[in-house]
C-alpha cells in the first residue's frame, strides 16, 4: 500500500522476498521451509544465475534455453582456436555423453563445467558443491517430444533406414545417440585446432536451428538436399523417399 515495497515468491529459495523498490535492495527474506533446497534446486538457481557471469548479464540459460540451445553460433573461448564459432549445444544427458565440447577435448564433465562458467562466462570459480549441484540439475534436463510426429508407416521405414542401409547408427548409436567418439567427416576448417569432431547426440533433432558444427545449414531438409550431405560419408546412396523417411525418424528422436 505504501507503493515502496515488493513481495516476490522466489521459489529457487523457497521464501518470500521484501524488496525496498526505492534503494533496489532485499529488505528481508521470510524462510517458508526448514530445509535447505535440494542438490537440484541450488543447481538450477546456478543455471539461471546471470550473477555467474562478467558483468552480470547473462547465465547458463541464455545460451542452452531450459537446457537447449538458442540456435546461434559462439566463440565459446575453450576450444584453443579463436575466432571459429560453434552451434550451441545442447546439455542433455551429460553425464552419459563425454567427452564434451564440438572436439571432445575435455573427458571430465566437472572441469568442462568450470571451464564454462571461468573462461567462456567469464565469472568466479564456482566451489566443489556448486559444482555438484550444477550437474545435479542438468541430469534432470529432458528435451521434450516431437508433437506432431510421422506416421507410423514412415517412421518404421525411417527407423529400418537410420539402423541399417544408411549407416547412421553406426555413429549415432545408443540410447543417446552418440557413440561418444571423434570422427574426421571431412567438414573441418584449417583454423580448427583440433581435426575430428565429437558425434553429437540426435536426440531432439528437429528442434535445432542450426546443424553441423558451425550451423552451416538450418534444417535437416537442407542438409540432405546442401553440399554437405552426409552421403560423403554414408555407405548406402539415399532416393528421395528415403530421405523424406529418415528426416521423419530423425525427427522423432
Amino acid at each position: 500500500s505504501d507503493d515502496k515495497t515488493l513481495y516476490v515468491a522466489n521459489s529457487l529459495e523457497a521464501a518470500v522476498q521484501v524488496i525496498d523498490l526505492e534503494r533496489g535492495n532485499v529488505r528481508e527474506t521470510w524462510s517458508l521451509a526448514d530445509e535447505k533446497p535440494t542438490l537440484v534446486r541450488q543447481g538450477e538457481a546456478i543455471f539461471y544465475d546471470a550473477r555467474r557471469s562478467l558483468d552480470q548479464w547473462y547465465s547458463c540459460h541464455s545460451c542452452h534455453q531450459d537446457g537447449g540451445s538458442n540456435a546461434v553460433t559462439m566463440d565459446t573461448l575453450t576450444d584453443g582456436s579463436p575466432f571459429t564459432k560453434k552451434a550451441v549445444l545442447p546439455l542433455y544427458s551429460l553425464n552419459d555423453t563425454a567427452p564434451y565440447a564440438w572436439h571432445g577435448w575435455q573427458p571430465n564433465l566437472r572441469v568442462s563445467l568450470e571451464k564454462s562458467l571461468n573462461t567462456t562466462m567469464l565469472g568466479r570459480t564456482p566451489s566443489r558443491i556448486e559444482v555438484d549441484a550444477l550437474i545435479a540439475f542438468l541430469a534432470t534436463l529432458k528435451p521434450p517430444p516431437n508433437p506432431e510426429p510421422a506416421p507410423l508407416d514412415q517412421l518404421t521405414r525411417g527407423r529400418a533406414l537410420f539402423s541399417g542401409r544408411a549407416g547412421c547408427a553406426t555413429c549415432h548409436s545408443g540410447p543417446n545417440g552418440t557413440d561418444s567418439k571423434l570422427h574426421d567427416v571431412g567438414l573441418g576448417m584449417p583454423t580448427d585446432r583440433y581435426p575430428t569432431y565429437n558425434t553429437p547426440s540426435l536426440i531432439g533433432v528437429y528442434r535445432k536451428q542450426l546443424l553441423l558444427h558451425d550451423g552451416r545449414v538450418n534444417s535437416l531438409e537442407a542438409l540432405f538436399e546442401g553440399p554437405d550431405h552426409p552421403a560423403k560419408i554414408l555407405p548406402a546412396k539415399l532416393s528421395p523417399r528415403d530421405i523424406t523417411d529418415l528426416i521423419a525418424y530423425l525427427k522423432s528422436l
